[in-house]
């Protein structure tokens, strides 16, 4: 008996060992260090340092809400963001738009509203005839520029070698400044507000604000939660000033926007025209007067039957 009351209990244990093995946790344990990127150039944040502040204020609310130690880092570019390995990021909505397979956690705010409206400003006003071989800046953000210009910009109805050339600036304010102090171009695609002196030719639509992604698709779904909770509730200052829930829609809207749109005439039904008949018939004039005439019946003998 001994015996058995030793071999029961061990045999249990091996049991629940088995299904350890054979059922993997349903919970993943925490990483031990989530790395934060920003890449937004759209956004002004007047200074490199000043970015790198903003996201390292977004790391510390990251870490205190999910306990892992939380590293921020910017880039440059948007190719250096994607080859860095980080777990989250803020993007601009146009990188977003050619990325739709993140996971969206958050949308920025901006002057209280998920996006701004962007428009043409060109050095001494001006008409966009006029502009016809002269030299257009822009935010070179290496995320399908030609077709946000073409596209997103002038809706597809300007030809690609309209402007003589693109020159492509590293963020808003240096794309401004090529146009307002340098002269390297003549107009600029940017958000109304940081056109710095320059005058409006004609708005070119709304564009969503940068979004907060999940890149490392590996990183536990509990602590994916948290860190968008961190990011809905951070606060934070500078050009950046909240966050909202996630919101794909208008990101999406911005990928249709920049595909290219074939413009083709269109006929309109016309419209059925309905008439009474007696305005297609003819009526005879009616007699003032009826008249009986005559009818006498003539009846004609047939032939024999031949029998």
């Amino acid at each position: 008996m001994r015996k058995l009351s030793i071999i029961i209990p061990t045999l249990c244990l091996a049991a629940a060992a088995a299904l350890l093995v054979v059922r993997p946790g349903t919970s993943q344990p925490a990483p031990s260090k989530l790395v934060v990127g920003i890449y937004a150039p759209s956004v002004e944040f007047g200074t490199a340092q000043d970015r790198l502040a903003y996201v390292q204020g977004l790391a510390k609310a990251i870490e205190a809400q999910t306990g892992v130690k939380t590293e921020a880092k910017a880039f440059a570019s948007f190719s250096s963001l994607k080859s860095a390995g980080v777990d989250f990021a803020i993007v601009d909505a146009q990188c977003y738009a050619t990325n739709l397979g993140w996971n969206l956690l958050a949308n920025a705010q901006i002057g209280g509203s998920g996006a701004r409206g962007w428009a043409l400003f060109a050095s001494g006003g001006g008409t966009m005839q006029a502009l016809k071989g002269k030299k257009l800046a822009y935010v070179q953000t290496g995320c399908n520029d030609n077709a946000f210009i073409d596209n997103a910009m002038l809706e597809s109805e300007v030809d690609a070698g309209f402007f003589a050339a693109r020159v492509g600036k590293p963020d808003v304010t240096a794309a401004v400044a090529e146009v307002a102090s340098y002269k390297g171009a003549q107009a600029v695609f940017a958000p109304s507000g940081a056109q710095k002196g320059l005058e409006k030719l004609f708005d070119t639509g709304s564009v969503p604000n940068p979004a907060f992604v999940q890149i490392n698709s590996k990183v536990p779904a509990g602590t994916v939660t948290s860190v968008g909770t961190a990011v809905t509730r951070f606060g934070g200052s500078g050009a950046i000033s909240g966050w909202s829930s996630p919101s794909k829609g208008a990101y999406q809207g911005l990928a249709g926007r920049m595909g290219k749109v074939v413009k083709r005439g269109i006929f309109a039904n016309p419209d059925p025209v309905r008439f009474e008949v007696k305005d297609v018939l003819i009526e005879p004039p009616s007699l003032d007067e009826t008249a009986t005439t005559g009818v006498r019946q003539h009846f004609e003998q047939p032939p024999p039957r031949m029998e």
